[in-house]
């Protein structure tokens, strides 16, 4: 059987203008409690614009006081347009409070209060305060000095290590905290500025691709040979900073010297399972950590103080296989390279064996033209050694070694001529005999005719 309410709801509610009132008011809740008339017990309160804004500046530094003529802005902040717009600026009453009212309201803005101290200048979104009229802005008095800032952690992981290549990506965080009563602000004006005097960290040799970001107020961040350092303000508090870079490393491993001029509560060094180990002075031993859904070995040391240095190792870290070391010197062409040097090297060998060889034949010759080439040269040669000898200008030993060897030329050359002399008469004899008998039948044979 089907129902309908209609005819239940026209006898209870009697009239025709009892009804429309009736649905008026229901509609009007709708719009009002916005509520879902298929669904809904869902009820939402709408929020009621607010257009005042009241605060009050403290200086949080034990001691410190409110500048005189101190001013606070109000901005309006549109992140769809990417927009902050400065729309007032006042300034504080002696106990530092101060109000904006009259405020405009447009779709998708925002405001901020902003303290305009200097350096140093601490804001509050409104869009994250539920309370208008009791808004803090906290100042602090400035210091250069960096003997309140420590390190609560310095957390090392190393995510990602490329065998093939020998690079490791590496990201840090860094805590730091300020633990003083003053915000730390370098003074960029002081010509004698020095990277000691900014808050500043060291990195592994060759690093390169490096990316930071902190939760401190806005500053630069200057990369320098060694690392980098910041600008930032540190107003007393935690913060946050995150780094990422990578490195190269040579065989299995690299040294790193971690410098700490601030100290560090902990420091943590993390692996991923089968990257390797690490090595240090304070550092326990591996433990298996697991980090999003990832093995890791963490090695932990502690209560580091302020300007000690950690003495790090990283060893038996991913090697490329026999076959990426191929396909790498094939595809990088350094074979080319090799076969060049081979080349050279061979060529540079062979000229050099054939200069050697040219050499010991033009000193063989030149020995042999030194040799006197007469009996009348030797004999010329032996007085000159002579009078040499008597003058002193030659040791006895050289005198008489070469006063031997010039003798025995003398003699060589005597039995050459000698033998030569005996040669020619031997020969003139055989000549002669052989035509006196010839001769003879020539005589003997005349008579006969």
């Amino acid at each position: 059987m089907n129902f309908s309410p209609l005819p239940v709801l026209k006898n209870v509610l009697g009239p025709w203008w009892v009804r429309l009132l009736v649905v008026s008011v229901f509609s009007l809740a709708l719009v009002t409690f916005d509520i879902d008339p298929f669904g809904g017990t869902n009820v939402v309160q709408a929020q009621e614009f607010k257009n005042e804004i009241r605060g009050v500046v403290v200086n949080g530094t034990e001691g410190g006081s409110i500048p005189a003529g101190l001013e606070v802005l109000l901005l309006t902040v549109n992140d769809q347009a990417g927009q902050i717009i400065e729309q007032k600026s006042i300034a504080v009453d002696t106990d530092g409070t101060f109000a904006f009212g009259n405020l405009i309201s447009s779709p998708g803005v925002t405001f901020r209060v902003v303290a305009n101290a200097g350096d140093y200048t601490p804001s509050v979104d409104l869009a994250e305060v539920d309370d208008w009229t009791n808004v803090r802005l906290t100042i602090y008095d400035p210091t250069t000095s960096l003997d309140d800032l420590t390190i609560n952690s310095y957390v090392m992981m190393v995510p990602t290590i490329d065998a093939r290549s020998r690079q490791a990506g590496i990201l840090s965080v860094v805590n730091v905290s300020n633990r003083g009563s003053n915000v730390w602000i370098p003074d960029l004006a002081d010509p004698t500025l020095t990277g000691l005097d900014l808050l500043r960290f060291n990195l592994p040799d060759g690093f390169s691709d490096l990316t930071v970001e902190s939760e401190l107020p806005a500053g630069n961040v200057l990369e320098i040979q060694t690392g980098f350092a910041l600008t930032n303000p540190v107003p007393p508090g935690d913060f946050a900073i995150l780094m990422s870079y990578i490195i190269p490393y040579q065989g299995d491993g690299f040294e790193f010297t971690l410098k700490l001029p601030y100290g560090a509560d902990v420091v943590r060094l993390q692996l991923p399972d089968g990257g390797g180990t690490i090595t240090g002075n304070g550092l326990g031993s591996a433990e298996s950590v697991v980090v999003a859904d990832s093995v890791f070995n963490s090695f932990e040391g502690a209560g580091y103080a302020a300007d000690e240095n950690v003495e790090l190792s990283f060893t038996g870290m991913p090697q490329p296989t026999l076959l990426q070391t191929l396909g790498d010197f094939f595809n990088g062409r350094t074979y080319v390279i090799v076969i060049i040097w081979v080349v050279g090297i061979a060529l540079l060998a062979v000229l050099g064996y054939a200069l050697y060889s040219s050499k010991r034949g033009n000193m063989a010759t030149s020995e042999d033209d030194d040799e006197p080439a007469t009996r009348a040269d030797i004999v010329a040669e032996i007085a000159a050694l002579d009078e040499d000898y008597e003058a002193l200008r030659i040791g006895e030993d050289d005198y008489n070694e070469r006063r031997g060897e010039l003798t025995r030329l003398a003699l060589e050359f005597d039995r050459d001529v000698a033998s030569e002399m005996s040669e020619s008469e031997n020969h003139g004899k055989s000549d002669l005999g052989d035509s006196e008998d010839t001769s003879k039948p020539q005589e003997l044979a005349e008579p006969e005719k």
